[in-house]
């Protein structure tokens, strides 16, 4: 008797086995979720950031009587905003247009002595530039670029008296010229980018009247090296 109850017991777990089995085949498979998928970087559209870093003047005195002071630099700090709009195009490639304005600190000493009588000195208050360029996609958020177009800095010589140390003559103006440079934009959130660049600036030549007879050529050119961010609307797409 007890043989046949455990028998019976044995064959209904079988049975019961066989039948879970079939119904969890029967049962529909549940699909695995998708894969993220990777974002598409889209440099197409326009922005607005800010930037900082450092700038340069070199300033180069010649009297009209033939006497040259010699070229002398000065740096200092500079920091502003930019605007701009880009298009990529060719997959790889990317247009773009920016304006670009900073205010710097760059001031200068007295210059040495002009034949014993005369002095000088020169400021450079703040620069700006509107530029285009042309870039190449390296990696889809990285971005290698050369940049072209006009600068201007506003600025102010003075010329002192050595005998008196008075101010004779001061000129405020803005000197400009064809701006150039180069730089690296990467884009690391889907609207946020970074950038690093270079610039030259090709000022033009002015003249101060130092007396009555005598006048000075300005020869100056303006590097500058900036760090900044930018907010764009537009960015990678996923």
């Amino acid at each position: 008797m007890m043989r046949s109850i455990i028998a019976l017991a044995f064959t209904a777990l079988a049975a019961s086995a066989i039948t879970t089995s079939a119904m969890a085949a029967d049962m529909p498979v549940k699909a695995r979720p998708a894969p993220m998928a990777a974002p598409v970087y889209l440099w197409t559209g326009c922005y607005i950031g800010g930037n900082v870093g450092w700038a340069q003047e070199s300033v180069r005195f010649d009297d009209s009587s033939g006497f040259d002071d010699g070229r002398r630099s000065r740096s200092g700090f500079a920091g502003g905003g930019q605007v701009g709009c880009d298009y990529q195009f060719a997959s790889n490639w990317v247009f773009g247009v920016q304006g670009m304005i900073d205010a710097t600190d760059i001031k200068r000493g007295r210059f040495g002595d002009l034949e014993s009588d005369f002095s000088f000195d020169h400021d450079a208050r703040w620069f700006a530039t509107i530029t285009a360029r042309l870039g190449f996609l390296i990696t889809p958020a990285t971005l290698l670029y050369a940049k072209g177009g006009w600068g201007t800095v506003k600025e102010r010589s003075r010329v002192f008296d050595n005998e008196t140390d008075l101010v004779i003559r001061s000129v405020d103006r803005n000197a400009s010229g064809a701006d150039v440079g180069v730089g690296l934009e990467w884009m690391f959130t889907p609207n946020w980018t970074f950038f690093v660049e270079w610039d030259h600036i090709f000022l033009d030549h002015n003249s101060i009247q130092v007396d009555g007879t005598r006048f000075a050529d300005i020869n100056r050119d303006f590097d500058k090296v900036l760090f900044g961010i930018n907010w764009r609307f537009g960015g990678a797409r996923y």
